[in-house]
């Protein structure tokens, strides 16, 4: 579909999804809000597939796989050292009611761990 003819579309879907979702908050029926912004997304969603514009190239989907790995792998470390060292202060510094921000740290670095492997497989 021509980029032309498509932000046509969207301008119009938008146009109709604002109406249709203001005049139900006027009213006063949340549901009806609901039901609309559920149908709304998937037709907006269709009219993007429907684009046959290049948007990025390989070597841009191989520089943000790269950069995404990398900050995910800064940020594993870098919460896996805050945690140890707020787990360190609570033991032997004397800093009483470190330990469950240090262990919610540690928790939320395993977990994202184990995300990443479930996701890269």
């Amino acid at each position: 579909m021509k980029t032309r003819k498509l932000a046509l579309f969207r301008a119009i879907l938008s146009i109709v999804l604002v109406i249709t979702v203001l005049w139900p908050i006027r009213v006063g029926t949340s549901l009806l809000v609901v039901v609309e912004s559920i149908t709304g997304f998937p037709i907006s969603f269709l009219l993007l597939r429907k684009d046959e514009s290049i948007r990025s190239d390989e070597r841009i989907k191989l520089i943000n796989e790269k950069s995404a790995t990398a900050t995910l792998s800064t940020y594993i470390l870098g919460i896996t050292l805050v945690g140890t060292v707020l787990l360190a202060l609570d033991n032997c510094g004397g800093y009483v009611g470190l330990s469950s921000s240090a262990y919610a740290l540690l928790y939320s670095a395993c977990g994202v761990l184990i995300l990443n492997v479930v996701f890269g497989i």
